[in-house]
C-alpha cells in the first residue's frame, strides 16, 4: 500500500497539498438593487431623527371607524356625538438599545385625497396646523408603552363625517445623533381608544390598524397599514466601483459567480472564501452603529435571467454554515466569508440547475441608517471582490 498512510488501498491519496487559487473573473456579475423592504411588506416600524442624515417617520392607517355604539340594556345604537380620550397607544421595543435624554413623538394627520404612499404628498401634511397630539417621555425609563394623547375634537370629525384616520409620527430630540431612533413594535400596538359616552356602563372605543386602499389588493393593503416614511437622507444606487448594502436606501447586493465546471469537477474544495474590501460609509453621519451582514443563496434557477426577479428567491445562509458579519459602516477593509458549504452545492447540482449566485443584506433593514460599502469588480483590480478557493487535486479512488 502506497502513499496515504494508515489508509486503505480504496481510499483517495490523503498526501495530496492543499492548493490556494483565486480564480480570474470569478464574479461576473456585482451589482446594487436598492428600495428594501417594499413599500407594504413587513418590517420592523422604526422612528429615525437624525438630522438630514437619517430622517425616518411612520405612517399609521385607522380606516375602520365606527359611527354608532352600543349601550347595554338598549335596543337600538346610538350616534356617536361625543369624543373624550383619544389615545394613540404606542408599544416601544424593549430589546434595542435607546437614546438617552427626553425623546418627542408628534402625531399628525396626514389624510390626503392625493396618492398618500408618496414621500412627496404625505411630508407637507407634517406642520403645526395638522398635529394631533405630542408626548414627551425618557425613552431609557423601562418604558414599554407610549401613550399620546390626541385631539378629540379631530377624531369626532373624522367619525362624523365618515373620513379616514391616518396618523403620521415624527421623533425629536435625544442625545447624539447615532442614537435617535426608537422601534414601535406592530402587535399589539399602535391602536386609538378614545370614550364616546359618559356612561362607565359603555367600554372605551378601540381602532386597530386597518387600510382600505387599495381596495383590490388586500394583501397591498394589509402591508399599508403601517409603513415607514423616510423624510432625509435617503441615498440611491451607489456610484461605479461601489456596492452597497443596508442603508436608509435599503440596498441589496446582488453577486453572481462564474466558477469553470472543470475546476470543481477536477478538485475537493476544502475552502471557499469570498473576499470583501469595505470602505468607509457614504452616509458617514449613520456609520456609527454596527449591522449585520448576511449572504442569502440564491435559489433562483439559470431560467430566471432578469436580476431583480432572481434576487427574490433566496434561502437561508444557516442552512450552507454561512455566518453573519457584524460590521460597523464607518470601518474599512478587508473582510472574509466562507462559503464552502455552498459551493460544493453548486458542484453537486451542476450549472444547468443553479444559478451560482448570492445576495448580500442586512439582517437590520429598514431598521438602521447604517450602511456597509464594499468595491466592486468594477474598482482597481487589487480592492475587488474575489473567491479564494483552497482545495486538493482529485486522485480518483481504487487501485490503478
Amino acid at each position: 500500500m502506497t502513499g496515504s498512510l494508515g489508509c486503505p488501498e480504496l481510499c483517495s491519496d490523503q498526501s495530496a497539498q492543499l492548493r490556494d487559487t483565486v480564480l480570474a473573473g470569478t464574479i461576473a456579475l456585482d451589482t446594487t438593487l436598492v428600495g428594501f423592504p417594499r413599500l407594504g411588506e413587513p418590517s420592523p416600524l422604526t422612528l429615525v431623527a437624525q438630522g438630514d442624515t437619517a430622517d425616518v417617520r411612520i405612517v399609521t392607517r385607522f380606516d375602520s371607524l365606527r359611527t354608532t355604539f352600543r349601550i347595554p340594556a338598549a335596543t337600538a345604537d346610538s350616534t356617536i356625538s361625543r369624543v373624550d380620550s383619544a389615545t394613540l397607544i404606542l408599544a416601544l421595543d424593549s430589546a434595542v438599545r435607546r437614546p438617552a435624554g427626553a425623546l418627542t413623538i408628534q402625531a399628525f394627520d396626514v389624510d390626503t385625497t392625493a396618492e398618500d404612499t408618496l414621500t412627496a404628498a404625505l411630508l407637507p401634511l407634517f406642520r403645526s396646523d395638522r398635529l394631533l397630539g405630542s408626548r414627551t417621555f425618557n425613552a431609557t425609563s423601562g418604558t414599554d408603552t407610549l401613550r399620546i394623547p390626541i385631539s378629540n375634537a379631530a377624531v369626532l370629525a373624522k367619525i362624523t363625517g365618515g373620513q379616514r384616520l391616518r396618523i403620521g409620527l415624527r421623533l425629536s430630540g435625544g442625545t447624539g445623533p447615532e442614537a435617535r431612533r426608537v422601534r414601535i413594535l406592530r402587535l399589539p400596538a399602535p391602536f386609538v381608544r378614545f370614550r364616546v359616552s359618559t356612561d362607565t356602563l359603555v367600554a372605551p372605543d378601540t381602532v386597530r390598524l386597518r387600510s382600505r386602499t387599495p381596495a383590490n389588493l388586500l394583501s397591498i393593503a394589509n402591508g399599508l397599514a403601517a409603513f415607514p416614511l423616510v423624510a432625509g437622507g435617503r441615498f440611491g444606487v451607489p456610484a461605479s466601483g461601489i456596492i452597497a448594502v443596508g442603508g436608509l436606501a435599503g440596498a441589496r447586493t446582488y453577486m453572481q459567480f462564474a466558477i469553470p465546471a472543470i475546476v470543481l469537477d477536477s478538485v475537493q474544495v476544502i475552502r471557499a472564501t469570498l473576499q470583501l474590501t469595505q470602505r468607509p460609509s457614504r452616509a458617514p453621519g449613520a456609520a456609527r452603529d454596527s449591522v449585520s451582514l448576511v449572504v442569502n443563496p440564491i435559489i433562483a434557477g439559470p431560467a430566471i435571467t432578469d436580476v431583480f426577479t432572481a434576487s427574490q428567491f433566496f434561502g437561508s445562509p444557516a442552512t450552507f454554515g454561512i455566518d453573519t458579519l457584524r460590521l460597523a459602516p464607518r470601518d474599512s477593509g478587508r473582510r472574509e466569508i466562507e462559503l464552502v458549504n455552498l459551493v460544493r452545492t453548486w458542484r453537486a447540482f451542476g450549472t444547468t440547475n443553479t444559478t451560482r449566485a448570492i445576495l448580500l443584506r442586512v439582517t437590520e433593514e429598514g431598521e438602521l441608517p447604517g450602511e456597509l460599502d464594499f468595491f466592486s469588480s468594477e474598482s482597481p483590480e487589487a480592492l475587488r471582490p474575489i473567491l479564494r478557493i483552497t482545495y486538493v487535486p482529485r486522485r480518483g479512488f481504487g487501485l490503478p
